[in-house]
């Protein structure tokens, strides 16, 4: 076992303790189910409570994917009703997938809340536990502002659709307290602000089951990418990359190394887990998976390329009708580690190759920097062994190139779903215009997540979305 499965399980054993025989859902407040503040005595103590807010994180990795266009279906869908509507868009499996994030998010957030609070009390006794103090209240920053930049993302319009409208509901302090939701554009201040806060100390975890300094550097790269700062995106991604020791780190075996079981150099931030991840994506070992790689996407890696390797796992199985035999471009990454019956030790969160395409996105996005974005992108491609992008691309067709290369290197990872969002108004208008069952419309509700009814039941300052039904109590 290790060091960081041996705090998890100890920390989650505490906070059951703690929780007593309380079911943990929003009927009843995180806030009140916790609280017990003589449990954070030591540096150590503090340490155990925020693994646990680490291991309340959700892992939308696979829904957002489903969402998206990564996949098609195959002949097995018909098995798997939710599963077949949550691809079509449709409103309750939609509505449940809010729930379980919303909950698992803020849980997160209340954990980090009492963390910071408590440690207040803690007098370190040497340098070294000042040290570690600090590492555990930056870490403890940086994860509420992870939560929060995926809770806007998924439950708030996009910032280009206006700053002013409803974000989500910032909670500073870890009692209960029922508030509005603040603007778009106060929620990415308060994250800015935690981040700056988290990024001024330095932090290098031995795993990277901890957010390091690094991790919050990449953070604020993707948070003033999304907020339109682009000048300060390609700073923030530059510091990360030359941190990093340039695009060396890309290399063969630190990729591979990533889908077969641990983390390794190119992960900033995996959460840590022993359980079965996407397992929902298989019928069974004899027919196959209810979803599989889309075939233009499949079909647009180079023979070489080392992210088609990872990411398909082509499998022989039996056709509809006897004797027929069919190739399912099934999905490699951690599909291929069930299918291949390897234990998964981590789910990635933030890789370093994400400075690489905030870089390139944001060089588009400034104007007149497309030269740097093409060589930031192909010095990223070179070492995929993938074909560089070729030199003539310029404006919008270059941007498209990037984001074309970004869901290749991402796919079944849930970022093309953050992407389809940010530009489907735009670069991305025609993302699902050879798919039925993606025609979504830009101007489409959906796009952005139903407050769960179980918040604004017990929070009368909550506003719902436009589109989905406030239900009454």
């Amino acid at each position: 076992m290790t060091s960081m499965q041996k705090i998890i399980r100890y920390a989650l054993s505490g906070l059951i303790a703690m929780l007593g025989s309380t079911a943990c859902t929003l009927d009843i407040p995180y806030e009140n189910q916790l609280s017990d503040p003589s449990a954070i005595t030591s540096v150590t103590t503090a340490r155990e409570l925020l693994a646990s807010a680490y291991d309340r994180l959700p892992n939308p990795e696979f829904e957002l994917s489903v969402l998206s266009d990564d996949f098609e279906t195959t002949s097995l869908i018909s098995r798997n009703s939710d599963l077949g509507n949550l691809y079509k868009w449709q409103t309750l499996p939609m509505t449940n997938l809010a729930l379980t994030l919303w909950q698992g998010y803020y849980e997160s957030i209340a954990i980090a809340n009492a963390v910071l609070e408590r440690t207040v009390a803690i007098s370190p006794q040497n340098e070294s536990e000042q040290a570690d103090l600090a590492a555990v209240n930056a870490e403890a920053k940086a994860l509420k502002a992870y939560c929060y930049f995926d809770l806007l993302r998924l439950f708030a319009p996009d910032i280009s659709e206006g700053g002013s409208r409803d974000g989500v509901i910032l909670k500073e302090q870890f009692e209960l307290e029922f508030l509005p939701r603040s603007s778009i554009d106060a929620c990415v201040s308060y994250i800015r602000t935690l981040l700056t806060e988290a990024v001024a100390t330095e932090n290098s975890p031995e795993t990277a089951y901890w957010i390091s300094q690094q991790g919050v550097r990449c953070l604020l790269a993707e948070l003033e990418l999304y907020a339109g700062q682009y000048e300060k995106a390609v700073e923030w991604a530059n510091l990360v990359l030359t941190t990093a020791g340039g695009y060396d780190l890309f290399t063969e075996t630190n990729y591979r190394q990533l889908w077969n079981g641990g983390a390794g150099p190119e992960s900033l931030f995996s959460r840590h887990t022993t359980a079965p991840f996407y397992l929902d994506m298989r019928y069974d070992t004899e027919k196959g998976d209810f979803l599989e790689v889309s075939e233009e996407l499949a079909a647009s890696y180079d023979t070489e390329d080392l992210r088609g390797a990872e990411s398909i796992y082509p499998k022989e199985l039996p056709g509809e009708t006897v004797g027929e035999t069919i190739t399912m471009r099934c999905l490699g990454k951690y599909n291929r580690m069930n299918w291949d019956a390897t234990e998964i030790s981590c789910i990635h969160k933030l890789r370093t190759v994400t400075a690489c395409f905030v870089l390139a996105e944001a060089y588009c996005l400034q104007g007149n920097h497309d030269g740097e974005a093409r060589t930031a992108i192909n010095e990223y491609l070179t070492r995929r062994k993938a074909r560089p992008l070729d030199e003539t691309l310029t404006g919008d067709d270059l941007l498209q190139a990037v984001l074309a290369e970004k869901q290749k290197e991402f796919v079944g990872e849930g970022e093309r779903w953050f992407d389809l969002k940010h530009y489907r108004k735009g670069v991305l208008a025609d993302w699902g215009q050879g798919n039925s069952d993606k025609r979504i419309d830009a101007t489409d509700y959906r796009w952005t997540l139903p407050i769960p009814q179980e918040e604004y039941f017990y929070n009368e300052n909550v506003t719902q979305n436009e589109g989905w039904p406030k239900i009454e109590n």
